[in-house]
């Protein structure tokens, strides 16, 4: 077994070996292959950008987003398995994207890194038909008091999500185009 390939496979198991939990994933869903989280641009994070582990929610327990595949066609989603007290965990699905039959061997584009709390400019909510992407000062600001969750296409554009106490779920903004 070449070099590469041991540290795609240390990387791997690292992905799916962190948490007990990890292995009741929602139905449908998988783990990323070692060849499909490969890229050159991953291997520098332990888990290949694929995992990202905070107390997101603010509960006080740690929650867990993860990049899974698709076993019924050729797709990936961001998943985070969410805590919700009493050792309760229910599995929130952030994002989806479905690359069609006709590319039916996509490896993982996405990645994903925990921000920790801070202020973060953000060009729009997800949904806004007109997005500020320019310089920082000009920006709209988030004072964020809980860790939050990078969401990128690898080397490309990024967004952000975190957790409203106030709506209880996930919102999304765009941090870069």
């Amino acid at each position: 077994m070449s070099k590469s390939c041991r540290v795609v496979s240390l990387l791997l198991l690292a992905l799916c070996a962190t948490t007990a939990r990890s292995q009741d994933l929602p139905p449908g869903w998988r783990f990323p292959s070692a060849k499909e989280i490969a890229e050159p641009a991953r291997k520098d994070n332990p888990s290949a950008y694929a995992k990202a582990v905070a107390d997101f929610n603010g509960d006080g327990v740690d929650d867990e987003a993860i990049l899974l595949k698709s076993v019924r066609f050729s797709g990936e989603a961001l998943w985070v398995r969410l805590s919700g007290g009493n050792h309760q965990f229910t599995w929130v699905k952030l994002d989806e994207i479905d690359w069609g039959k006709q590319y039916p061997n996509v490896d993982l584009s996405m990645g994903i890194d925990v921000l920790p709390p801070g202020v973060y400019a953000y060009g729009c909510f997800d949904g806004a038909k007109e997005c500020n992407f320019g310089p920082d000062e000009s920006r709209p600001k988030l004072n964020l008091h809980n860790p939050s969750l990078a969401y990128y296409k690898m080397e490309s554009a990024g967004s952000l999500f975190f957790w409203s106490k106030k709506h209880k779920r996930f919102m999304r903004v765009w941090i870069s185009d």
